[in-house]
């Protein structure tokens, strides 16, 4: 463990690398043109981890209530798989992009993603609220939060009400929703950057992550109130966007021939862990949010695409994970409205928070599944029906599996 902090160091090596051009690009193909391949499949596996990584968190403190005053690793790991999704996100929206597509069928597609499961859970949120008499969901302040919840607002207010309203991990759909309404125009300055336009903006994009916090504790927040730094540096979406544009870049420069490092998944990984491990004792609170983390989840989000990319063996590409990484939304969605009430039931009746997890856990998997073949798959084939056909578009020469869904 004496050895253990240098490890911390490995995101900022690979930063350098990065900036300094000491990297190694892609296989070009035959006819000069390089391919823009629409199946990504292990990224879709990544998304299954990193949803895992979120239920993981919210088991620990369900297990062990004290980790939310302690604020120990077994929650940033919960905290960096949300960074994990904006990165991923970006950089899968643009290495699939349709070179015609529109700005509304962009939006449809996405709509047809996104809406169906959030206001179903939503409805059961409202359902439940109801049934039970609770104010918060029948006063007029309460239902104007959890209205902004339903049209995915309500992290823009810095309310605990607001921010909470609805179903409460959803506050991440406000975040999402900005950054698809940007993503056409977002797109068209990305790809008319020069490469070393593309490099300084994953250095302008990284230097944002690591200003919000100095940002937050000189102008947004100096008397140093937790659920204020909470707020701006984890739910406000414009403090998310450069982790968005940050994926957004690294795609285009993996695209552009751009030599990039060749860091294997395992490496990526351990160093993601690492960081999170060393950071969360040594770097101020501030800081794990999104800042510490923010290089090494980039490199990882990377390193998986080149997987497939190249052609190479991938665990995560099997169909087993490919399957659950595209269950990951409606499991993301589901799984504290099953795991939460049965919580404050069975505590009651004297159950420990380990056995309400090992109880509560699979049956969250069950309804994460019924909402993601019952709701999700059918609306986002009926609502997507309508639309262009897709131009063709070259893929890698080894086969792929299924075409993961995007978050």
């Amino acid at each position: 463990m004496r050895h253990l902090p240098r490890l911390s160091c490995l995101p900022t090596a690979l930063a350098g690398r990065l900036l300094a051009g000491r990297m190694e690009a892609e296989p070009p193909v035959k006819d000069g043109t390089r391919p823009v391949p629409l199946r990504l499949p292990s990224l879709t596996g990544l998304r299954f981890a990193a949803a895992g990584a979120v239920v993981y968190a919210h088991c620990m403190l369900l297990i062990d209530p004290h980790l939310a005053r302690t604020l120990g690793p077994e929650v940033w790991v919960g905290g960096s798989a949300v960074s994990l999704f904006f990165i991923m996100s970006g950089y899968v929206l643009t290495r699939s992009a349709r070179p015609a597509d529109t700005a509304r069928a962009f939006w449809r597609r996405r709509a047809a993603k996104i809406l169906p499961n959030h206001i179903l859970t939503w409805c059961v949120v409202m359902a439940a609220l109801a049934c039970a008499g609770a104010a918060a969901g029948t006063s007029g302040s309460g239902m104007a939060a959890h209205l902004s919840s339903l049209f995915m607002v309500n992290t823009w207010v810095p309310s605990h009400r607001f921010v909470s309203a609805g179903n409460p991990v959803s506050w991440t759909l406000a975040a999402d929703m900005f950054f698809y309404l940007l993503f056409p125009v977002l797109r068209s300055w990305v790809e008319r950057l020069s490469r070393r336009g593309l490099l300084v903006g994953v250095g302008v994009a990284v230097a944002l992550v690591w200003a919000w916090p100095v940002v937050c504790e000189l102008v947004v927040n100096p008397g140093g109130e937790f659920f204020r730094e909470y707020w701006f540096l984890y739910m406000l979406p414009v403090t998310r966007l450069p982790e968005f544009v940050l994926g957004m870049l690294v795609a285009r420069i993996s695209m552009s021939g751009i030599r990039l490092p060749r860091i294997g998944v395992l490496p990526a990984a351990l160093g993601v862990i690492s960081t999170i491990v060393v950071n969360s004792t040594y770097l101020p609170r501030s800081f794990m949010y999104a800042a510490a983390t923010v290089v090494p989840l980039v490199v990882l989000v990377h390193a998986t695409a080149q997987l497939d990319v190249r052609g190479r063996a991938s665990l995560l590409r099997t169909p087993p994970l490919v399957y659950l990484g595209n269950m990951s939304y409606a499991m993301y969605l589901v799984h504290l409205l099953v795991m939460g009430p049965m919580y404050v039931w069975l505590t009651g009746r004297g159950w420990s928070g380990f056995e309400i997890v090992l109880v509560a856990l699979p049956l969250a998997m069950l309804a994460s599944w019924l909402l993601y073949v019952g709701v999700e798959r059918p609306c986002q084939r009926r609502i997507s029906a309508r639309r262009a056909p897709a131009a063709p578009t070259c893929r890698p020469t080894t086969a792929t599996a299924e075409r993961g869904s995007l978050r």
